[in-house]
């Protein structure tokens, strides 16, 4: 762990994957009721409420699908924003307390993949919102969008806060007013005249939107780690909760509506539909996407380079992240983003309902064991600067996270719906996708066991013996 120069929190961001010592934490847990409503009130969450219609719900039914989902996914994933400033690390790099400091890099292989994910799906959407803007391709425009988001997580932490406020703002009010449009118009009874309700399509609904939530998991305390130490856990819980729940069921519902109405027209061109439904005002709505787009491509951005931080200094042994050297891993992780959003652009939609469904297998097992190991484990209490040690207590591979983490996502296999492979068990049911719950349970279950068997042992989670650590902080000081 290293010790960088005291920056300010109006200056550019400094740091990356380092612990934020307490004379540089600053800001209000507020502002993660902004972020979070930011990122999830976006073009993109709204195209992720068009398939509950396109997968064979109603509108009208797409609502309380959309609505447990969130209410279940988002309270899962805001659990995580407590450790950030408990901890004062990145989300991933706290995966080595759980999977050893040479084990966590699968989860932040995983995790990588969803940042990029995430980050190419949004420069498909920004792009098209962009290219009626400036007149230009849709290509060209999800390249400018690009130098946007990369420029945004270059500035850091303070700057991405900042803007998510204007975002939020933005974005809340152009969605609400798009819901008026509907709702207020002769098209309500449209949408009042298809109601009819199916099971399958309505539990896949719900593990779509529980998906959308799930998959933050690996950003939240990234942006929470900077808030003082003091900051109580229910305000950093409550705050992330109600912007991600209160953002994403907004969004996702007005896609439903849009993609009940829209039909082909929706499903060909998300942005160039819903900037019709505003008439003159269709420059807003364009505005809204690429404002509130830029703040979840940004989070991509910020969030994959510090995951391939991690991942090459472990490998290379070498912890220290210099700023230009920093702003290399953001170019990286741009670069690769701008060439899957170019060549998956023709088939955006097929390709982001099968994206959702894969990164909810493999992410869910990881967010509860991370979860179990903080909250009914070690109680909050690491050992921060041993996170940075390749010998210290935490190991360098944990064998036991590891079989809980196999055991839930292969659970899984029999329960699973996506284009890929369709589990006999999801069959037998019509295509119903609970995999997500088995998952979650079977793996945060084991882990837990296994911990437990260990401290009865006198080990701690990873099989080593318990000591006792001096606090990170003096350790980090020395």
């Amino acid at each position: 762990m290293t010790t960088t120069p005291d920056v300010g929190p109006k200056t550019m961001e400094m740091r990356s994957i380092d612990w934020i010592p307490p004379k540089e934490r600053h800001g209000s847990p507020l502002s993660l009721f902004f972020l979070w409503f930011a990122a999830n009130s976006s073009i993109t969450a709204l195209v992720t409420g068009g398939l509950f219609v396109i997968l064979g719900n109603s509108a009208l039914w797409s609502i309380p699908a959309i609505i447990i989902g969130n209410l279940v996914g988002g309270f899962i994933t805001a659990l995580h924003s407590a450790q950030g400033p408990q901890l004062g690390v990145p989300q991933m790099i706290q995966s080595r307390a759980q999977f050893g400091y040479y084990g966590a890099i699968l989860p932040l292989i995983l995790a990588l993949i969803i940042y990029i994910g995430f980050y190419a799906t949004g420069l498909v959407l920004g792009g098209q919102a962009l290219a009626t803007l400036l007149h230009v391709s849709v290509r060209w425009g999800a390249v400018i969008f690009a130098v946007f988001s990369t420029v945004l997580a270059i500035a850091g932490y303070k700057w991405i806060h900042k803007f998510s406020h204007v975002a939020s703002v933005l974005s809340g009010l152009v969605f609400v007013v798009l819901l008026v449009i509907i709702l207020g118009g002769p098209m309500r009874h449209d949408i009042a005249a298809s109601n009819g309700f199916a099971l399958a399509p309505f539990i896949l609904g719900v593990s779509l939107s529980a998906s959308w939530q799930l998959t933050f998991g690996p950003y939240i305390a990234d942006y929470s780690r900077y808030l003082p130490e003091s900051t109580t856990q229910r305000s950093t819980i409550g705050w992330t909760f109600a912007g991600s729940f209160l953002g994403a069921s907004l969004a996702m519902t007005v896609g439903a509506f849009a993609a009940q109405l829209g039909g082909e027209a929706f499903g060909e061109h998300q942005v160039g539909y819903l900037s019709g439904l505003a008439g003159s005002f269709f420059w807003l709505v364009l505005l809204a996407v690429v404002v509130g787009k830029l703040t979840g491509n940004t989070l991509s951005s910020y969030g994959g380079f510090m995951s391939l931080a991690t991942i090459v200094t472990a490998i290379a042994r070498h912890e220290v992240i210099k700023p230009k050297a920093r702003s290399v891993y953001v170019l990286i992780i741009s670069v690769t983003a701008v060439v899957i959003a170019l060549l998956a652009s023709d088939n955006f939609v097929a390709v982001f309902t099968d994206f959702l469904l894969f990164l909810l297998y493999f992410m869910t097992p990881w967010s509860a064991i991370n979860l179990v190991d903080y909250y009914l484990v070690r109680h909050k209490k690491y050992d921060v600067a041993a996170l940075f040690e390749r010998n210290g207590p935490y190991g360098t591979i944990n064998k036991g996270a590891f079989l809980a983490y196999a055991l839930g996502v292969l659970i899984q296999i029999p329960f699973m719906n996506s284009e890929l492979y369709v589990g006999p068990i999801a069959n037998l049911f019509g295509g119903a996708e609970v995999a997500w719950i088995i998952g979650l349970v079977v793996s945060g279950g084991l882990y837990l066991i296994l911990a437990k068997r260990n401290q009865a042992r006198g080990l701690n989670p990873a099989g080593k013996p318990l000591e006792t650590s001096e606090p990170a902080a003096e350790r980090v000081a020395s």
